[in-house]
């Protein structure tokens, strides 16, 4: 085999062996990640969460890449996050369909990429209380929802989180 075609098949092997890892173009940390749903897009520039509703009221909406630090995950099947948002608030991140899952536990303070649309949304009263309930709440806690809340909501389509441990119980996990 020619060697310069022996040299340029290992290149583009490597190349694609390494093709799921976080690119150092987008700014995001070569930290260890896990991959949950969809792959990120390449080179795709990060925002904060923060960022998400002055993009909304500028352009109507905003879907890309944010980051932000996980406060909590869904204990009953790691269909929703709450990262650090603006100021001491926490902000909703839903995995988009259920399609997939983050950990329900152990994620606590770890960084996460999501990649998805930003929007506001009404939660109902009895929505509110299943994610109360989701997240293990008490029955004061609870019962103390009465009123929809307008909050700024993430519908992930893929998220990578940092450090995840390994054995970090998934819903299919009893």
């Amino acid at each position: 085999m020619n060697p310069r075609l022996h040299l340029l098949i290992l290149m583009l092997f490597s190349l694609a062996c390494n093709s799921n890892k976080p690119n150092d173009q987008t700014g995001i940390s070569q930290d260890t990640w896990s991959y949950f749903g969809e792959a990120i897009p390449p080179n795709e520039e990060s925002f904060q969460v923060h960022e998400a509703a002055a993009m909304i009221e500028q352009f109507g909406s905003a879907t890309g890449l944010f980051e932000a630090e996980i406060v909590q995950s869904c204990k009953t099947i790691g269909c929703w996050m709450t990262v650090k948002g603006p100021h001491v608030d926490t902000v909703r991140v839903f995995m988009k369909d259920h399609a997939f899952f983050v950990p329900k536990d152990s994620v606590q303070g770890k960084k996460t990429y999501f990649y998805g649309e930003a929007f506001y949304d009404t939660l109902s009263v009895n929505l509110q209380k299943h994610l109360l309930e989701d997240a293990g709440a008490t029955l004061m806690e609870i019962d103390a929802v009465n009123v929809p809340a307008h909050q700024l909501i993430f519908e992930a389509a893929g998220v990578m989180i940092a450090d995840v441990p390994e054995g970090a119980p998934m819903a299919s996990d009893k």
